[in-house]
């Protein structure tokens, strides 16, 4: 395409009406006045100018990304992300835009250009070295099958019922080797590769005596230590006490070995040999799922069963990230989709419930808020602030006990002791808490207990440092 469409169109507005037949028309128009400062006006402008030049992507191409991009500058403006320009773009920040895309009700394919418009923007001004763009990479590849990925793991998270079958049968069972593995995967919730290189001395304990795994992956070619239970301490002290003679004949330290009857010596176990020894067990034990047929157990269930379970506990994403080992975090975004349906629609909030600072100063807040005393006042909560009047937004809503769950919402640790004292009337009387605080459901109860949590751990987190 050449300069003749730009030479119509005045450049330095914020409205651009390009000449071009198209399905939409006999003209597209380009926006650039939802971009939050002058910088970004100008970058893209400019690289909107280069690429229509260039001819790629094509015009209409560049027109959906123009009007696509306003999704992440209404991301960024909701969670008060202070992003000046895209050098202050990182990988967490995407993947919580990719969660922020989950949420809201849009086709995937419309979810896919979004992402595709941040990704052209940001990766042509990385190829031609601009000045405002990320030095390293903020993208990990996997962000349109994230995006594309449906509610898959509904049929993953093992149901209550057929967990308790799975517990039932664990005692009954006389396989060390399988049943080590088992409780190991149920409690940790690592991946069955993972297990299966455990090495003798992988079990320690940390300075107050609670138990600590190594686990290395050989998915990511990492490895991490995590806290686990009691009962997967002992069931790798079984698994190092039963590979004890095998692991001397094989001149190995891993400690999942096993007899192989038919070639009359130890070996590895292997991940299609397990699977196999685990279809067993369900059919061995009758473990059966509602429609009365035997429950297609995997292995990997277990995992996803504890990430569901760790999220609907309190545990923020990056926690379970950091505890399952995912490379990234969209992984960990899909258990929201699971059991809980308080999670499920308040999943967006996790990581940023609010805001949580030391202090409501221009230094917290970032310039040009305002900050003066009758502001303040006007925006004083009982237990924090509300970013409406500061931002200019205009005056508190009136909704009644849902600050806590707002993204409008700040608080300090001088508050505190107010969230805790909340959070004990809540749950002394939860009865009496609904009818005094104007709550109908059970769900925006657990809703409110659960962002107070959040808020009090947080707090109490930066208090200690």
């Amino acid at each position: 395409m050449s300069r003749a469409y730009i030479s119509t169109v005045d450049t330095k507005t914020d409205r651009w009406e390009v000449p071009y037949q198209s399905s939409y028309g006999d003209k597209l128009s380009f926006e650039f006045s939802y971009l939050p400062n002058k910088w970004f006006k100008k970058i893209h402008k400019q690289i909107t100018i280069e690429c229509m030049s260039l001819g790629k992507p094509s015009v209409e191409t560049l027109y959906r990304y123009n009007y696509s991009l306003k999704r992440f500058f209404e991301f960024v403006k909701e969670y008060n992300l202070k992003i000046m320009d895209y050098a202050d773009l990182s990988h967490q920040i995407t993947q919580m835009y990719i969660y922020y895309l989950q949420q809201i009700q849009l086709a995937n394919s419309t979810r896919s250009v979004a992402m595709s418009a941040l990704k052209w923007v940001v990766e042509h001004g990385q190829f031609f070295e601009y000045d405002g763009f990320p030095e390293g990479q903020v993208f990990d590849g996997d962000e349109y099958q994230a995006l594309k990925q449906d509610d898959v793991l509904r049929t993953r998270y093992i149901p209550d019922n057929v967990m308790e079958q799975i517990e039932i049968a664990l005692k009954k069972e006389k396989n060390i080797l399988l049943k080590s593995i088992v409780e190991i995967g149920i409690d940790s919730g690592i991946r069955l590769s993972e297990v299966l290189d455990l090495t003798e001395g992988c079990i320690t304990e940390d300075f107050t005596g609670k138990p600590v795994l190594y686990v290395f992956s050989p998915k990511n070619k990492a490895d991490r230590y995590i806290p686990v239970s009691n009962r997967v301490k002992r069931a790798v002290q079984l698994l190092e006490q039963y590979s004890e003679v095998a692991r001397k004949e094989l001149a190995t330290n891993y400690i999942c070995l096993y007899w192989q009857k038919r070639n009359i010596r130890y070996a590895r176990l292997l991940q299609k040999i397990f699977r196999d020894k685990l279809y067993r067990f369900v059919k061995k034990h009758d473990i059966r799922d509602n429609d009365g047929e035997l429950y297609p157990l995997t292995f990997h269930a277990f995992r996803h069963t504890l990430g569901t379970d760790m999220l609907n506990k309190g545990m923020s994403m990056f926690e379970i990230q950091e505890y399952l080992g995912h490379e990234s975090l969209h992984s960990t975004s899909l258990y929201a989709k699971v059991k809980n349906p308080k999670v499920e629609s308040e999943y967006k909030k996790l990581g940023f419930i609010g805001m949580i600072v030391k202090e409501i100063s221009d230094k917290e807040l970032g310039q040009g808020k305002n900050l003066d005393t009758e502001t303040l006042l006007s925006a004083s909560l009982p237990d924090g602030a509300c970013q409406k009047p500061i931002n200019n937004e205009g005056k508190i809503c009136s909704k009644f006990n849902m600050c806590v769950i707002c993204p409008k919402f700040i608080t300090t640790p001088e508050h505190l002791p107010i969230h805790k004292d909340h959070l004990d009337r809540l749950r002394a009387n939860r009865e009496a808490y609904m009818a005094q605080e104007y709550i109908g459901t059970t769900n925006h109860l657990e809703t409110v207990e659960y962002a107070l949590e959040t808020i009090i751990g947080r707090l109490e987190a930066m208090l200690s440092g």
